[in-house]
């Protein structure tokens, strides 16, 4: 009898200790698919030098004393306007297409805060449901490009699923191309603009900052379909725009 308990006790031990090594594997698996899914934003512009709502910078566009008054007409121009980067990057570099480098595509977003980054623009929450993903791309046209061929434009998307499923069947193609094969009537609204640093960019773009940058709405129907941020490579636009500062 006490041999059979021995027996039974060792095999509760093994029994055990097998359901504790799954229990560890199946921790890890999580935590790997966790971290695979769900990955911070870290290119956002972190310490900023200005940000402004877009009211506000159209009614003091002008202002001399503010960052953005600062800026020479066609940076403000290229800032503040509702149309397509993708378009003017092609009429600015003389090129039949933007090229898109895409660095992350349909990366799925909880909010997480990258050290020393901001999550994602606050507008994602409040305009977007359900699942949220996150697509990153750097774009150049023509003679619009930084030192050695680096990106003019980094920007960064958030979708719903199905948003980027019906809207973005081509992640490997520009936004606007995807959306004008499609003929989808929209209306950019233009929400914050902003000036400031990122390590990550720098090391992107091959200059130093801070840097101009801004996030819209895309609207479709009366309903938002996505959020963009984009930041600007000052040297890429010089060539086509002039000077940041007004003379």
């Amino acid at each position: 009898m006490r041999a059979l308990r021995a027996t039974s006790a060792r095999a509760t031990t093994r029994d055990g200790a097998k359901r504790a090594s799954r229990a560890r594997r199946s921790s890890r698996v999580a935590r790997n698919a966790s971290s695979a899914t769900h990955e911070p934003w870290e290119l956002g512009l972190g310490e900023l030098h200005f940000s402004t709502r877009d009211v506000d910078a159209l009614a003091g566009a002008s202002a001399r004393d503010d960052a953005l008054g600062a800026l020479s007409p066609t940076w403000r121009m290229l800032l503040l306007s509702d149309g397509s980067v993708t378009r003017h990057l092609s009429v600015l570099g003389r090129a039949e297409r933007t090229e898109v480098e895409v660095t992350r595509r349909s990366a799925r977003d909880d909010g997480t805060r990258a050290r020393g980054r901001p999550s994602r623009p606050s507008d994602v929450e409040a305009m977007l449901r359900g699942p949220i993903v996150r697509r990153e791309v750097y774009l150049r046209a023509g003679e619009v490009r930084g030192a050695d061929g680096r990106p003019a434009v980094y920007a960064a998307s958030w979708w719903n699923e199905d948003a980027l499923a019906a809207y973005l069947p081509d992640e490997d193609a520009s936004m606007w191309a995807n959306l004008r094969t499609r003929h989808v009537e929209l209306h950019r609204e233009i929400r914050e603009v902003y000036y400031g640093e990122s390590e990550g960019l720098e090391a992107a773009f091959g200059e130093r900052g801070p840097f101009w940058g801004r996030h819209y709405i895309f609207w479709s129907g009366g309903a938002p379909i996505t959020v963009v941020y984009e930041v600007f490579n000052p040297a890429a636009f010089e060539r086509a725009l002039g000077p940041l500062k007004a003379a």
